[in-house]
């Protein structure tokens, strides 16, 4: 069995995220750190997982290898999930950067039907500055436009596993799914946007040889789930969100002249934080938060 993860970005990526959490010396009764990091590296020209962090590194706690949070750890994914589910499908649907939308109170809206929601008041901004500013009203408000069925559509086409039918309601707009989703999944549909709308299910086989030296491996084929110009646009409104909205502060354009584009996502009550993001090579998907229910300090 070949695969395709890179050992050098794979030990690279182990020491970045167990120097930014180890700040959260913290653990659960077993010994495990309680706060945890988890990510994916998808490289977009061949589709392939070359990286993945299930967890922080500890040394003499061999809990700590019985869960890969990369590919086993569901956790909502809270405003990282809007390009995916609201903004591209709405995209596709007609509406631009510069389409007008209302940011309503999403408390009062929870009580009202769908038809009520989309008639609802608010402050209005272009659907550009509510995905670079992550508002969460007009989110709510465009779904209720688009429907939750045909937002969710999307990500089903994309083999998001834990989907189920209770998700398809107004919650999904800012990421509240029954189960969550994981940074394999959320990297494979990042990396989607990337590649203009194709979508091929990743994983990190290179090829499989039989004991006679032939390769019994099938690759994924590809198929396409946004159309070309609606993901070109939406990787364009993205990369708003690193030079002027919520991933400003991470200061990429500053430091590098290679094109990137992302969105940060924060869950109900802070429990857990996303950033997922590509540039034209690679696509990552970060999560960071505790594995039981628990606020974290920080995401805000």
């Amino acid at each position: 069995i070949y695969t395709t993860m890179n050992l050098t970005a794979q030990k690279e990526l182990q020491s970045i995220v167990d120097e930014e959490l180890a700040f959260s010396d913290t653990t659960t009764e077993d010994g495990t750190y309680e706060l945890q990091g988890a990510l994916t590296v998808i490289d977009n020209e061949t589709g392939k997982v070359v990286a993945m962090i299930g967890g922080r590194s500890q040394e003499n706690n061999s809990n700590v290898y019985s869960l890969n949070r990369g590919f086993q750890g569901y956790a909502q994914p809270g405003s990282s999930f809007k390009p995916l589910v609201v903004y591209a499908p709405a995209l596709e649907e007609g509406y631009s950067s510069t389409s007008t939308l209302r940011e309503i109170d999403v408390d009062s809206a929870k009580t009202k039907s769908i038809a009520e929601i989309s008639e609802m008041s608010g402050t209005q901004f272009s659907l550009r500055s509510a995905v670079e500013n992550s508002k969460n009203g007009c989110a709510y408000w465009l779904m209720s436009k688009i429907t939750p069925q045909t937002g969710l559509s999307y990500v089903q086409d994309m083999q998001f596993t834990k989907i189920v039918p209770g998700d398809n309601n107004m919650s999904t707009a800012l990421g509240g799914l029954t189960y969550g989703t994981t940074t394999v999944e959320m990297a494979n549909a990042y990396s989607t946007l990337a590649n203009h709308g194709e979508y091929t299910q990743t994983d990190c086989i290179e090829a499989i040889y039989d004991s006679n030296g032939n390769d019994i491996y099938e690759q994924p084929g590809t198929k396409t789930v946004y159309s070309r110009s609606a993901a070109d646009e939406m990787t364009d409104i993205l990369t708003g969100v690193l030079k002027r909205g919520t991933a400003r502060r991470v200061g990429w354009y500053s430091n590098s002249d290679i094109a990137a584009a992302g969105k940060t996502g924060t869950t109900n009550d802070n429990v857990a934080g996303w950033f997922c993001g590509y540039t034209p090579y690679y696509t990552i998907s970060v999560w960071v938060g505790c594995d039981q229910w628990k606020h974290v300090t920080g995401l805000e």
